[in-house]
């Protein structure tokens, strides 16, 4: 059987393939087509309707003004005009950490409650590709915690050419 989307099976919860469920699943894959196609049956209908083209018209004026905003914030600098509430900014946007060696140096006191020793995630990801570690040394290495569930529900798409009708 051909395989369409991704397997959760590591990360999934209580997983147990229940046929209730797969078929409440199947109700929504077809709510789903239905409300798709009447979307797409609805802008068809209202296409061609004089305040559908205005909104259309309104929305590409909207962009192209945005963009003409930021061309001149590039060309001429930015803008803040506070009493008016009006702003147009190009703003700095920093990440700042902190030295660990500079820490301990000038506030030794807290360096031991403020300094957290981390292992690069991309790397031993790296390592585990390269087959440099095998699954039972990861295991020993990994510190797990569980977060908040988050739900996926959907129906992968098949591929055109496992749904096409031979001729």
């Amino acid at each position: 059987m051909p395989k369409f989307g991704t397997d959760y099976t590591k990360s999934a919860i209580d997983l147990k393939n229940p046929l209730e469920v797969r078929d409440l699943l199947l109700v929504y894959g077809k709510a789903e087509a239905e409300a798709n196609a009447a979307r797409e049956a609805h802008e068809a209908a209202i296409i061609d309707m004089p305040t559908f083209q205005a909104m259309r018209r309104a929305e590409a004026s909207m962009e192209a003004a945005h963009a003409n905003v930021k061309t001149g914030i590039e060309k001429c600098g930015s803008l803040q005009d506070i009493p008016e509430g009006l702003y147009a900014l190009k703003q700095g946007r920093q990440s700042v950490t902190y030295n660990p060696g500079m820490v301990r140096e000038t506030m030794p006191q807290f360096a031991e409650a403020v300094i957290v020793e981390t292992v690069d995630q991309a790397k031993i990801h790296g390592l585990v590709k390269g087959g440099l570690i095998d699954d039972t040394t990861l295991e020993r290495i990994e510190v797990r915690t569980d977060l908040a569930p988050a739900y996926i529900i959907g129906l992968a798409t098949v591929p055109k050419a496992v749904t096409d009708e031979p001729n």
